[in-house]
C-alpha cells in the first residue's frame, strides 16, 4: 500500500510525542571513489570494468547511458521501477582522465551488494588503479524530535537556504554553497523516502518523525582531521533560547537566528559594520549557553566511530581512518 504525504502528515497529528522514543544515529551515506592510474589507459580499463561487471552480476542489471562513459548498476523491481546501486562514469577533470564510483553504501548493503564491491576493489587492484575519495557524506539520523525544524546555526560567513513543501513546512535547509568543501543539509527523511516509494523503509508507528542532517565532504575536506572538523562544525548547530539575552537585545538576537539578511532592513539606523559587530557580540552570548543537542550529536559520532571505521575500511581499504583527535 501506498504512503502518501498526507498520510504521514496524518500520522504526525495524531501521535503523542511524549511517549515517542528519541533516537539519534550516524552512519555513512555517499561515497565518491576516485580510480586513477600512471600507466596504461583508463577508457581501455572503464571498459574492461564495465565487461568484468557484465559477466559476473546476476541479480543486478546493467543501466547503459546513449554516451559511452557512463553505466549504472542497478537492482530492477519491475518493467517500470529500479534503484540505482552503484554509479560509474569516466570523467576528465583538468585534462586528466579518472574514473568515478558513486554510490550509498547503506543501499549496497540493503541489496546484497557488497561482494560486487569487493570485486570492483579486486578489479582495481589487478590494474594497480590508485583509490582516494572526493566525496564522503556522514548523515545524523534525529528520531521523534520535530523541534528540529527549528535548528539554528549561528557561524557567520555561511551561506543559508531554506525550501518549503507546498503546505507551507519546512522540506530542507542547507548551510554552505553546494560548490564548498562542506555543504549541510536537514530534510525530512519520511518524505524522501515517500517520494521515493520505498515504503517498506518506513516504520511510522515507531518514527513518524525521522530527520537527517547531513554533512556532505569534498577532496579537500577529506583526510585525518574531518571526524573533528565536523565536530567544531556541530558546536555551531543548536536550539537556542533567550532568556539570558538582554531584553533590548533580544528583537535583534531573534531576527539573526531566523533571517539574518534582513537585519538591514529591521534595523535601518544600524551601519553595516555596527550590525557585523552586533552579530559578533549574540554569537558570544549564544555560545554561553550550553549546546546540548551539539553534545548528543558528538557523542553518538565518538561511540560510533569503531563501526564507521570498520565499514570505510571494508569499501574503500585502510588509506583513511576516522580519529578523534
Amino acid at each position: 500500500m501506498l504512503v502518501s504525504i498526507q498520510d504521514l502528515r496524518s500520522i504526525q497529528e495524531r501521535c503523542e510525542i511524549g511517549e515517542l522514543v528519541q533516537r539519534l544515529d550516524v552512519s555513512i551515506d555517499r561515497l565518491t571513489v576516485i580510480w586513477d592510474t600512471d600507466t596504461g589507459s583508463l577508457r581501455r580499463i572503464f571498459k574492461n570494468l564495465k565487461q568484468a561487471i557484465s559477466t559476473r552480476v546476476d541479480s543486478f542489471e546493467i543501466h547503459d547511458n546513449v554516451r559511452d562513459d557512463v553505466f549504472t548498476l542497478a537492482k530492477d523491481f519491475n518493467e517500470y521501477d529500479s534503484i540505482n546501486i552503484i554509479f560509474f562514469q569516466l570523467s576528465t577533470y583538468g585534462g586528466e582522465q579518472l574514473i568515478r564510483i558513486d554510490f550509498n553504501p547503506n543501499t549496497l548493503k540493503e541489496f546484497d551488494g557488497m561482494k560486487v564491491w569487493r570485486q570492483l576493489m579486486y578489479f582495481a587492484r589487478l590494474n594497480s588503479l590508485t583509490v582516494r575519495l572526493s566525496r564522503f557524506d556522514l548523515a545524523f539520523d534525529i528520531f521523534n524530535r520535530p523541534e528540529i525544524v527549528n535548528l539554528q546555526h549561528i557561524k557567520g560567513g555561511v551561506t543559508h537556504k531554506v525550501f518549503y513543501g507546498r503546505g507551507g513546512e519546512l522540506e530542507t535547509k542547507y548551510w554552505g554553497s553546494s560548490g564548498s568543501n562542506v555543504q549541510v543539509r536537514l530534510y525530512d527523511k519520511n518524505k524522501e523516502i515517500i517520494a521515493h516509494k520505498r515504503e517498506e523503509k518506513l516504520d511510522l508507528g515507531v518514527n513518524p518523525f525521522w530527520w537527517r542532517l547531513e554533512f556532505q565532504l569534498r577532496t579537500k575536506a577529506i583526510g585525518e582531521d574531518m571526524v573533528q572538523d565536523i565536530m567544531n562544525r556541530l558546536d555551531n548547530f543548536g536550539f537556542y533560547k533567550l532568556e539570558h539575552i538582554r531584553v533590548d537585545q533580544r528583537a535583534f538576537t531573534i531576527i539573526f537566528l531566523s533571517n539574518p539578511e534582513l537585519l538591514s532592513l529591521a534595523f535601518p539606523n544600524l551601519k553595516s559594520d555596527s550590525i557585523k559587530k552586533k552579530k559578533t557580540r549574540v554569537r558570544k552570548l549564544l555560545r554561553e549557553e550550553t549546546n546540548q543537542f551539539a553534545e548528543e550529536l558528538k557523542e553518538v559520532l565518538i561511540q560510533n566511530l569503531p563501526k564507521l571505521n570498520t565499514e570505510l575500511q571494508l569499501l574503500v581499504g585502510e588509506f583513511l581512518t576516522l580519529e578523534n583527535q
